[in-house]
């Protein structure tokens, strides 16, 4: 019949996990998904920090109003090598 509201699972399903489910595992399980969305997050900035049109903003803040010496320096960041 129908679900009760107060239980997650049907009986069946209850009867899989073959050890009770401790606050340990709710702790480990808590942390894994935090980790998860944390390495999404990560590997979108290194995804938008090997864009060019990011490098080339990156560049013009970083050395604008400076007068740099060899004009190849700024050009010559490679901003791959860092994120790997």
């Amino acid at each position: 019949m129908g679900q009760l509201c107060c239980f997650p699972f049907s009986r069946d399903e209850e009867k899989i996990s073959k050890r009770p489910i401790g606050i340990r595992d709710l702790i480990n399980e808590a942390l894994h998904q935090e980790r998860m969305g944390l390495k999404a997050k990560v590997k979108q900035i290194k995804e938008l920090l090997l864009k060019p049109e990011t490098q080339a903003k990156i560049r013009r803040e970083l050395f604008e109003g400076r007068s740099i010496i060899n004009s190849n320096q700024g050009n010559d960041v490679d901003f791959s090598a860092m994120l790997t």
